[in-house]
């Protein structure tokens, strides 16, 4: 009796994750080629999508160049914690306040399929592209590839953690390691990662049926037939034997294969029959018994046959996720769906057609008939196909599904009716594609240290504002660093969690007056990131500080906000000088940086009061990026955070005796309210004030109060000059215990 036999005991998938496999019985030829149910336990498409975490899982086995995989991960350091602190300044050097986040990495390896392999080329977590083609990727510090040749060496990571001499080489074992995997994207755990790998050798059915026969040691024969069925791709992802894993593959490509002499033959359904019976030769018997019919049939009933059969694949036009076609008889009495699982990289148009072609050939095959022939087709098999020639003058071509030798010298050959003629069949499917996705790499980050009067009360200590943004779409923030050995080594300073809204300007802003709006003038800027905007408001709203930037180092707003290209805006109705910056509204030019001072992304670091006056070397470093790859630059702190702004109103009066009497008005830093209903708040430890008395650039004379107040006696100018003067020049500063000099107003009394 011939019989399939895709059973043989032996080790389909193993290895260090892998089992052993057991036996399966072995069987008669299927019923039908395509019988409405279909039942196995090999390959799942669900096998490709999650990863595993499990000692002793097999190792998949991927053939042809296409395929997409989950993985189990063989190894782990545990949840690393990163712990960072940022400190932010009390108001007048009063309470600091600290807060602290934790970030957690990993370094792990996870296994994917038996090697060698060409590559990995791309790689998603959790659904989404974590590293594209070119091998660009952002959240860890490094991806290493080993593609499970006989002769890789230990990973370094792995064995810096295991201790040399115990870590493996994994040899044969394709996997990959991720060295300081960021897992705050991940919901601070693993990922679910699938991966691309290529074979990069091409692969036909015969390929699989020589690699798992050979394996089991099972004797076969002519498995070349099916040299034409070429897989894109097809993965083995769990335990099972040969008929199994073969199985999905008989399904799609129609073959099928059956015992002869101890051996496997496999058969295309396309294959050309073997042999012609005549009608003379049907009802084959024993001489002096009675002849019987040419054959019996048997047709199985319309409510028994499929009136939908489904088919889920790997698509390669949706990134190989699952995708299913279908194929539905218009007209049956059946309500039977079948879903089949293939997890075979098929185009959307292979996978309607196998649908198709199957769901034609359950039809086609619903005849079986049973010949009995001489003892002369003893060579025809299970799997060959005959033409048999019936009483109403048709040639019906049939396939053989059992074989059985009945005695004396004659046959019993059950056969089914042959399909073949359908498998020219094509199909067209309606696309689903995905959204193509790639790696948004965070680029360089385009920094800027603002060393500028305090905006806020609570800035009241020693520092200085810190900004920066990215032009990608991918940029996640980024992490300032700063030397203090001159640029050779660098220790993390801040944290830029969020993007300022940065630019630069394209034309040079004119002087205007600090004292009234600058109706006159307008600057245009360009922003860096072109999803950024900007925005104009009223004039009340601007009063009450919206709309706040630097241009320079001048802090100004500004009302109106045109947007006059991509990402290019100008701006009109401007406030000038801003936050005692009015030594800053002259001297402007084309290309300085615009950093606006209201829309979020605006740190303050806590600063030493020892760096004043001292150069650093700074690093702003894209989060995803490495230090190496930030250009390095230099920042000098001047400590204009606590410098008095310029008095005001400076006046000057004479006496008879030609004393001058000088009077101003002082301002404050801070922004507390006016309780008293009569002066500013003070802003500083104590009241002081110096008056240089100037001639030209020289100083003459300095004097000091306590008050906003002084008197340049005659006698002293007399001293200084020779005579008493009609006229004298004078700067005015007001006195900071913290870093001396305020800014100076300037003028002829």
């Amino acid at each position: 009796m011939a019989t399939i036999v895709l059973s043989a005991v032996g080790t389909l998938i193993g290895g260090p994750l892998g089992g052993q496999i057991g036996a399966l019985i072995g069987s008669q030829i299927d019923q039908a080629l395509f019988a409405p149910t279909i039942r196995s336990e090999g390959p799942r498409l669900g096998d490709l999508t999650v990863q595993a975490s499990s000692y002793g899982n097999p190792i998949p086995r991927i053939f042809g160049p296409e395929n997409r995989v989950a993985g189990n991960l063989i190894w782990s350091t545990g949840l690393v914690e990163t712990k960072s602190t940022t400190k932010q300044g009390g108001k007048g050097g009063g309470a600091k306040s600290e807060t602290t986040t934790y970030t957690y990495h990993v370094d792990c390896a996870i296994a994917l399929c038996r090697g060698p392999i060409a590559s990995v080329k791309r790689i998603w977590a959790d659904g989404k592209l974590f590293r594209d083609e070119s091998g660009s990727q952002t959240q860890a510090n490094a991806v290493r590839i080993y593609t499970g040749t006989e002769t890789q060496m230990p990973d370094p990571t792995m064995e810096a953690a295991l201790g040399a001499g115990n870590c493996p080489a994994h040899r044969g074992l394709a996997y990959v390691v991720f060295d300081r995997l960021e897992l705050g994207d991940f919901g601070n755990r693993i990922p679910n990662f699938t991966f691309e790998v290529e074979a990069h050798s091409s692969a036909t059915v015969a390929t699989v049926i020589d690699e798992l026969a050979s394996a089991a040691n099972v004797p076969y024969l002519d498995a070349a037939r099916a040299d034409y069925l070429d897989l894109r791709g097809y993965n083995v992802a769990r335990s099972s034997t040969i008929r199994s894993v073969l199985d999905p593959l008989r399904t799609a490509f129609f073959f099928d294969a059956s015992e002869i002499e101890g051996e496997l033959q496999f058969f295309p359904s396309d294959s050309t029959p073997i042999a012609r019976v005549p009608r003379d030769d049907l009802g084959a018997h024993e001489f002096g018994t009675d002849r019987p019919a040419d054959y019996e049939l048997q047709r199985t009933a319309d409510i028994e046959l499929p009136r939908q059969i489904l088919v889920q694949h790997m698509d390669p036009a949706r990134d190989y996720q699952s995708n299913s076609q279908r194929a539905r008889r218009s007209t049956t009495n059946s309500d039977a769906d079948i879903s089949v699982e293939l997890p075979i990289v098929l185009s959307a148009d292979d996978a309607k057609a196998v649908a198709e072609r199957m769901a034609s050939m359950a039809w086609i095959g619903r005849d079986a008939f049973t010949y009995q022939l001489p003892i002369t087709y003893l060579h025809v098999e299970a799997g060959h196909k005959i033409v048999v020639a019936h009483a109403d003058g048709k040639d019906r071509v049939v396939r053989v599904a059992r074989r059985e030798l009945r005695l004396p010298g004659s046959l019993l050959v059950e056969c089914k009716t042959d399909g073949a003629a359908v498998l020219s069949k094509g199909a067209s499917a309606a696309p689903a594609l995905v959204p193509t996705q790639t790696v948004n790499l965070p680029g360089v980050t385009a920094a800027h240290i603002l060393d500028l009067p305090i905006l806020r009360d609570v800035d009241d200590v020693s520092g200085f504002y810190a900004a920066g943004a990215g032009a990608s779409s991918g940029w996640r923030g980024a992490i300032l660093y700063r030397s203090r050995d001159g640029g050779v080594n660098y220790d993390t300073f801040a944290e830029l969690i969020d993007g300022a809204v940065i630019g630069t300007t394209d034309d040079a802003l004119d002087v205007g007056s600090p004292h009234y709006w600058d109706e006159a003038n307008s600057v245009t800027v360009t922003l860096l990131n072109s999803a950024d905007t900007l925005a104009g408001v009223t004039a009340l709203q601007v009063l009450n500080g919206s709309n706040a930037a630097v241009i320079g180092g001048e802090v100004m707003q500004f009302r109106d906000a045109t947007l006059i290209g991509p990402g290019q805006y100008r701006l009109e109705g401007l406030l000038r000088g801003r936050k005692g910056t009015e030594d800053r509204i002259a001297g402007h030019a084309a290309g300085e940086r615009f950093v606006l001072l209201t829309g979020g992304g605006i740190y303050r670091p806590d600063l030493e009061a020892g760096e004043v006056g001292v150069e650093r070397f700074y690093k702003a470093a894209s989060v995803g990026t490495n230090l190496s790859d930030a250009a390095p630059f230099t920042f000098t702190h001047s400590g204009r955070w606590a410098k008095p702004y310029a008095p005001a109103h400076v006046r000057g009066t004479r006496n008879g005796a030609g004393d001058l009497a000088m009077t101003w008005i002082r301002r404050t830093r801070l922004e507390d309210p006016w309780t008293d209903g009569i002066d500013a708040p003070l802003g500083e430890a104590s009241e002081a004030y110096e008056i240089d008395i100037l001639d030209g650039a020289t100083v003459k004379r300095t004097l000091t109060s306590s008050t906003p107040t002084a008197t340049y006696s005659a006698a002293d100018q007399v001293t200084d000059f020779g005579s008493a003067q009609a006229a004298v020049q004078v700067k005015v500063y007001q006195i900071s215990a913290r870093v001396g000099r305020g800014l100076p107003t300037e003028t002829t009394l």
